[in-house]
Order: C-alpha cells, then sequence, then structure tokens
C-alpha cells in the first residue's frame, strides 16, 4: 500500500488536524536516517494475541495489588475512548493492510534451541555494552575529529576514502564515506576513542569495527555500522553521566555544535518481568536506582528555552507519578506537559494486538509530551487542557517503537533547523545526537537490505483485506 503524494513515506494516513495517524515502523526509521535501503523486521501479526490464561489473582497480595492498580483503570479508560473511534477512523480510510510489506530477519532462535544456534541480537548488544564499558574504564573521554583528520591527510575529493583506526581492547574501529572507493591508497590514523562520533558530511559514514587479534575478518569478529549525514552518538552507559559530559564537551567545541536542544526526547528502559528476565543493565536496583539514574543526567542543563520535551511510558500508573507526580522528572526539569500520544499497537487489519481491556497486558504505550520553561524564573505548570494524539502502528521487533522525527519536526521553530538529543536510543537519526549503550544496534548492517540480491532476506507478503 502505498501513501497518497502528500503524505510523509512511512505516514500511511493522517487526519486534517494530525490527531489520528498510521505509520509504518521500519519506513519510519530508515526515513528519519536519509537511507533509501530496507530495515529488516518481523512478521507483522495478523490477529490479535490470544492470552494464554485469564489471569485472575490468586494470593492476598495479588488481590491487594490489584485493588492499588484500580487507579489505572480510570487513565485506561480515558485512553480507550480515544483509541476506539481512532481507528474506526483509519478504517474508513485505510482499506488495504496497516503497514508496509516486510521484509524479514532470520528466525531468532526460540527456547530449548541448541546453545550453539546464534543469536544476532543478543551478540550486537553484548558488543555494544562492551565497547561502551571499555571505553568508559579507559577515562579517555577525547573525541573523534573526522574533519581535522581528513584535512591533516589531504583528502579533499569527494571520492577518496580515509579509514581512521582505534583500539580498545583488541577492537579496530574505521571510518570511511559511505560510498566506493576509488584507486589509491588507503590511508589511516590512529585516534583515541570511538565512544563518541560527529559526521558532519552531508552524506553517511560507514563504520567497521574489527577484532585485531582475530587475524583475519572472521564471523562474528566484524561489525560494519552506517552513520547518518550529520548525526552524533555517544556510546556509553546512561548511568554514566560524567562521562557522557567530559565527551559531549569535547565534541560540540571540535564540531560546534549546540550544547542546548530544541528537543529531547527518552525511552526510559523502565523496570518490568520481561527486562528484568533479560538481564537489562538499568533493571539493578529497579525504579529507585532508575529514577536516580535520571535525575543524576541533568537533562535539564541541556534543553533549550521553551524545549520540547518527551518521555516514554507503559500504561503503568506508578510512571506517570515518576515523571508527573511531585518530585518527578517533569517538575525536576521545570517541564509542564502539554500533550499526550497514544500508541497503539495493531494487527495488519486494524485490530489492537490484545483485547484493549486484557488485565495482564495493554496494547498501548504513552509519550507524554511537555514545554520547557521559556526563561529561568518562570515556573511550568501542566497545561489546563492536554491535547491527547492516537498513533496506530503494526508492531516491529519487540521493543523497537516508531520513530516521530517527521511528527515532532512541525512543533519545531524551524523544522529545518532545530537541535534534537535523544536519551536510551538504539538507533541514529539524521541530524540529531543519540546517547545510549545500544545506540548503534539498528545501525548494524545486520539489520538492513538494499534491493533484490540474491540470498535476501524474503519478504513478507500482506494478506488481502476483503471487508
Amino acid at each position: 500500500m502505498s501513501p497518497p503524494a502528500s503524505l510523509h513515506p512511512s505516514i500511511l494516513y493522517q487526519n486534517g488536524d494530525q490527531s489520528v495517524t498510521l505509520i509504518d515502523i521500519p519506513t519510519s526509521i530508515a526515513v528519519a536516517q536519509g537511507r533509501s535501503d530496507t530495515l529488516l523486521s518481523t512478521s507483522p501479526l495478523d490477529a490479535p494475541i490470544e492470552p494464554k490464561e485469564d489471569y485472575r489473582p490468586k494470593s492476598q497480595k495479588a488481590k491487594a495489588k490489584q485493588a492499588r492498580e484500580s487507579t489505572e483503570q480510570v487513565q485506561h479508560a480515558e485512553y480507550k475512548s480515544l483509541i476506539e473511534p481512532a481507528l474506526a477512523e483509519i478504517h474508513t480510510h485505510v482499506s488495504g493492510p496497516w503497514c508496509e510489506p516486510r521484509k524479514l530477519l532470520d528466525p531468532r532462535p526460540q527456547h530449548g534451541e541448541s546453545m550453539d544456534v546464534d543469536d544476532p541480537e543478543k551478540e550486537i548488544e553484548s558488543r555494544l555494552r562492551e565497547w561502551a564499558a571499555s571505553t568508559e574504564s579507559k577515562g579517555d573521554e577525547t573525541a573523534f575529529d573526522l574533519q581535522t583528520m581528513m584535512a591533516s591527510l589531504g583528502a579533499t575529493s569527494e571520492h577518496d576514502t580515509t579509514t581512521v583506526e582505534t583500539v580498545a581492547q583488541g577492537w579496530v574501529t574505521s571510518y570511511r564515506p559511505a560510498r566506493e572507493a576509488t584507486i589509491g591508497t588507503q590511508v589511516a590514523e590512529t585516534v583515541s576513542q570511538t565512544s563518541s562520533f560527529h559526521n558532519p558530511e552531508a552524506c553517511p559514514m560507514e563504520m567497521t569495527i574489527s577484532n585485531r587479534t582475530a587475524g583475519n575478518a572472521q564471523s562474528g569478529q566484524e561489525y560494519c555500522f552506517t552513520i547518518p549525514p550529520r548525526s552524533t552518538f555517544f556510546l556509553s552507559d546512561s548511568a554514566h553521566s560524567a562521562a557522557f559530559r567530559a565527551s559531549f564537551r569535547q565534541i560540540t567545541d571540535e564540531h560546534t555544535l549546540p550544547r542546548h536542544f530544541d528537543l529531547v526526547l527518552l525511552d526510559p528502559p523502565w523496570p518490568n518481568r520481561s527486562a528484568k528476565r533479560k538481564g537489562a543493565y538499568e533493571q539493578t536496583g529497579g525504579m529507585p536506582y532508575l529514577k536516580k539514574m535520571l535525575l543524576r543526567m541533568d537533562l535539564d542543563n541541556y534543553m533549550e528555552h521553551n524545549a520540547l520535551v518527551g518521555v516514554w511510558i507503559t500504561n503503568k500508573e506508578s510512571l506517570r507519578e515518576h515523571v508527573l507526580g511531585p518530585g518527578g522528572l517533569f517538575e525536576t526539569w521545570n517541564v509542564g506537559l502539554m500533550e499526550e500520544w497514544v500508541w497503539i499497537k495493531t494487527t495488519t487489519t486494524g485490530e489492537p494486538m490484545f483485547d484493549i481491556d486484557t488485565a495482564m497486558r495493554k496494547p498501548y504505550e504513552i509519550l507524554l509530551l511537555g514545554r520547557a520553561a521559556p526563561n529561568a524564573w518562570t515556573t511550568m505548570t501542566n497545561a489546563k487542557s492536554i491535547k491527547r494524539r492516537v498513533i496506530a502502528a503494526v508492531p516491529d521487533i519487540h521493543s523497537r517503537k516508531p520513530c516521530l522525527k517527521k511528527l515532532l519536526e512541525s512543533y519545531m521553530p524551524d523544522p529545518s533547523d532545530y537541535s534534537a538529543l535523544e536519551v536510551f536510543s538504539r538507533y541514529l537519526v539524521a541530524g540529531w545526537m543519540s546517547w545510549g549503550n545500544e545506540v548503534l544496534k539498528y545501525n548494524w548492517d545486520h539489520y538492513w537490505v538494499s534491493g533484490e540480491t540474491e540470498g535476501a532476506p524474503h519478504e513478507y507478503q500482506l494478506p488481502i483485506r476483503t471487508t
């Protein structure tokens, strides 16, 4: 299904006041990176997921907890009253599937399969955290200056290829323009570390990290990434905010980049049972640890006057309190809530992925959008009337959210010239700064394919709707 010519390539439907939008997740990420190739995905849901059993609290503790969570039902009823008419509206305008055709990743190993089965997702997550921790342990926060290095090497032709090497516990990193190298000698220069990088060019860069001790580039010992135009990344654990600040000062100095942002977007790793089973680093210490970590990041110091601030949460009332309640993130940062965006996860036929009233899991997440103070002496409060919007999207790889760059740009003073910082990011966005210990995950070439090539991942054929 192709969107009308007037819409953004990733937006399949949007009404006049932009209160209801249908967006395709893989396309939204690809376009935000300025890429024409395809981001690999998982099979979209054709039918809602049925719960394994009807959940009912059995113990007294569980019953008491359910009683405490009754206030969440009031909030849920409000969201439900927005979601159902929004889905009905999309149904009247979209006759085909609710996402674009997908090219699929190779299936991940299932529970009970041999340990010899590779799991690329766990592999890249482990490597990224290894590299982030390695750099932090060295305590060297000198940023890589591509422009100065290229000038010193006399690389002025657009066809020149430049390779830069840096060593971190046996790993070597090289960068070059993402284009075919012409005849000539590749020049190498050693730099101190790879935790932060700014691509100042209007074209993407190729980054390769290989294991120096491997001898030859063997399977599992070389990783290739594409860095979008004018994007910046900080590969570090978000708990180490001091390391980020040092690297941030260095890289903004060298490239004359803004130190305050018109847009700050966060997708915090809120504690939950599935994340705890996965062993994510942020789960250590639970919610008290995470909230302290978020406050220690001092993100309000990086916000421009009137900055737009977005924080993703689930439907849990406790998370709303951590962001909006007394002593919460917004109050600490002097940010007032102005809008809520509800992402409803649907099937290809526009049904919620779970029963919307299920007790265990709700088929939506919330983006809380606020405004920072216009000056130092104004205390921000929540807007008297909170605008709410609904974004529908067919779920992609677990926890991968739609990129909302196009939707958020309409709130910028100048959509063609603004500064943005995304925290806990798992992929880069052209023109944005991104910080996290998995910040390069979906820029790894393993997740991308260009054109129809022999041996390329198969394409998922969407069903034809008859109603």
